[in-house]
């Protein structure tokens, strides 16, 4: 019999992980693991997607009776469908769907490590250090993550594993980009002020003043979007700035960036960084998180203080100015990500990672 994975996650949204969780879903060798999904919270039509059976428990307050509730209706699914391995994302998935697969028996527990903490506040801290004990293991998708996980936390760094996440590289075709009037854009929803696309719209207008032909690139939608639009008009490029919104082929639309720039302030490891290094975009990003994984400074692109509006002004004139630079570091970065962050790599770590948990438990699989 395959073993029986719940994913559980707050929703499937527009977002990194959601994106994460639906490619390994589909891509797990169906003779050995059978996943099924665990909401939170009404999704997005990206649940449809997902090549697995799902169940919605409902949002809401997740302590007290409501949540108690949930719980224990939650551990009883899990008996029924004979679950072997929970796996936890985001806060409140992590705290009802660990309670509850401790509740129920499931000899396989892991919470999932996605991020440097930029949730953290008193309240979620707390409830999540109560869930750490009921697990049996963690995941990070960065040695940063990590590291980040064991000084907030202080977790055993034995304890957590580290499986970077996966990408399809066969379907991201390289351009080189030779032309003078260049596109440079930034990817990442419009509701989080840790992606900081403020601070790109500021390096743009720095950088505007001596190269006005270059297009500028916003993509992504959220509740600050309109803010961002503002803050162009004020700034005097309002007409060199593109807000699309966002994309359903994110993939087609990267071909036209010669530099993709990743500047927040926090990140675990960026699917758009790898996505940007996969299509030819030269990049530039800031040393924080799982960036410094990816990005190695002047060999597969160029790093910057975060927070810095000047620093990322002149990283990006440097790619603008050299054309031999952004080719090489484009062409290194293609090379780093086929090696080390596709699918397959992905899927493999994490199913073996699977297995041994289960034997570490006594289960044989």
């Amino acid at each position: 019999m395959p073993v029986r994975i719940l994913y559980c996650i707050d929703s499937i949204a527009h977002g990194g992980t959601e994106t994460q969780l639906l490619g390994m879903v589909n891509r797990l060798d169906r003779e050995r693991f059978l996943p099924h999904l665990c909401t939170l919270q009404p999704s997005s039509p990206l649940l449809g997607e997902a090549d697995a059976p799902h169940v919605e428990i409902g949002g809401g307050r997740i302590v007290g009776p409501a949540g108690y509730q949930r719980v224990r209706w939650l551990a009883s699914w899990m008996r029924e469908q004979k679950i072997d391995i929970v796996q936890t994302f985001f806060q409140d998935a992590t705290v009802l769907g660990i309670a509850a697969a401790r509740l129920a028996g499931v000899p396989v527990r892991i919470i999932s490590f996605r991020d440097l903490g930029f949730w953290r506040t008193p309240a979620q801290e707390f409830l999540m250090r109560r869930s750490y004990p009921m697990a049996t293991g963690f995941l990070a998708n960065s040695s940063a993550v990590k590291q980040a996980a064991c000084r907030l936390d202080r977790l055993d760094p034995e304890r957590i594993g580290v499986i970077p996440n996966g990408i399809d590289v066969a379907s991201y075709t390289y351009v080189e980009h030779m032309e003078s009037d260049l596109s440079i854009g930034i990817v990442g929803n419009l509701n989080r002020r840790v992606k900081r696309q403020e601070l790109f719209l500021k390096a743009a207008a720095r950088i505007a003043r001596n190269h006005p032909d270059i297009t500028w690139h916003l993509v992504g939608d959220g509740e600050y979007r309109r803010e961002y639009q503002d803050l162009a008009a004020s700034l005097g490029i309002a007409d060199k700035v593109v807000f699309p919104g966002r994309i359903v082929d994110v993939n087609s639309y990267l071909g036209r960036f010669a530099v993709g720039v990743l500047c927040s302030d926090s990140e675990g490891l960026s699917n758009a960084l790898l996505e940007y290094m996969l299509r030819g975009c030269a990049v530039v990003a800031t040393a924080v998180g799982g960036n410094l994984d990816v990005v190695r400074d002047g060999e597969t692109g160029l790093l910057v203080p975060p927070g810095n509006e000047i620093a990322l002004a002149s990283a990006i004139t440097r790619l603008i100015e050299e054309k031999s630079t952004r080719i090489k570091l484009a062409m290194r970065a293609r090379e780093l990500v086929e090696g080390t962050y596709s699918w397959r790599a992905c899927i493999d770590a994490h199913q073996e990672y699977y297995s041994n948990e289960l034997q570490r438990c006594g289960v044989t699989c």
